[in-house]
């Protein structure tokens, strides 16, 4: 898990099939939804989010898909029509875990009972967690990154090298733990691809350039193959702070007509510790 993962986004999830087919007749109006365990602290008083304790986790489930709409509330949020025979929790639950507050790295969650689904009195489900989520927030912070490129006129696009002069910068890591072997970054562009394996990327919609890509390289200033795992090779398992050299330059495109303005693009880089 990232150590600056923010709020309300997801730490781990699963999904289990409980049974084929889940029916149900009710002659009345009937509250429905999650009773949970008081071990685990006070329920909500609505929703969908269970706090486990102190933790800085909340359980979330869902009926069948893991849409806003079928969420398992807590009991008494929403209620079952009259029917003679309708559909019913658990034909297959998904159970979302999400980070809600400060969690403490090496935690702990479960085995632990999280309560039962009710209908009305009817209990459909005694839900309990059998095996244990352990929390490892080995990893480190990530700042986002801003590169001005300059500008330029047409000679230094259209040169013998087919590209501007390189402009240095570097993804941060900062606040590395111990215990990480090893780091591995990959970039994924947000515009269109125009060469995988060398790194070109499209302009982004906005930009008035004409005739110009943007490519990402190495420290070295070899072209970076995007949606593609590289090893940082100076990471230190003591942990610390680190920077990985990169460069980025805009390329005239072949058999393209240069037009100028601006000339931005985006990329998203995803790092894994391992």
């Amino acid at each position: 898990m990232p150590a600056d993962l923010e709020h309300d986004r997801t730490v781990y999830e699963s999904s289990y099939i409980a049974r084929e087919t889940n029916n149900i007749t009710c002659d009345s109006i009937t509250p429905i939804g999650l009773i949970p365990n008081p071990a685990l602290g006070p329920a909500p008083a609505s929703g969908y989010i269970f706090p486990i304790k102190n933790s800085g986790i909340a359980l979330q489930m869902f009926s069948s898909y893991d849409d806003p709409k079928y969420t398992i509330n807590v009991f008494g949020d929403r209620t079952h029509r009259p029917t003679n025979v309708g559909g019913a929790y658990g034909v297959r639950f998904i159970y979302r875990f999400v980070k809600i507050g400060t969690i403490k790295h090496g935690s702990v969650i479960g085995p632990f009972t999280v309560g039962t689904i009710n209908y009305g009195t009817l209990v459909t489900h005694n839900v309990t967690m059998t095996g244990s989520l352990i929390i490892s927030a080995s990893s480190c912070k990530t700042p986002d990154v801003s590169v001005n490129m300059g500008d330029y006129v047409a000679s230094e696009v259209t040169g013998s090298r087919g590209q501007t002069h390189p402009v240095n910068f570097d993804i941060a890591l900062n606040a590395c733990p111990q215990g990480i072997d090893k780091v591995t970054y990959s970039l994924q562009a947000n515009t269109p691809v125009i060469d995988r394996e060398n790194g070109l990327v499209a302009l982004d919609g906005a930009s008035g350039a004409k005739g110009v890509g943007l490519r990402i390289m190495d420290g070295d200033g070899t072209p970076l193959a995007l949606d593609k795992a590289h090893v940082f090779s100076a990471y230190d398992v003591q942990g610390g702070n680190f920077k990985i050299p990169l460069s980025a330059a805009y390329i005239h495109l072949e058999d393209q007509t240069l037009g100028f303005g601006t000339a931005n693009t985006s990329m998203t880089f995803t790092m894994s510790y391992l």
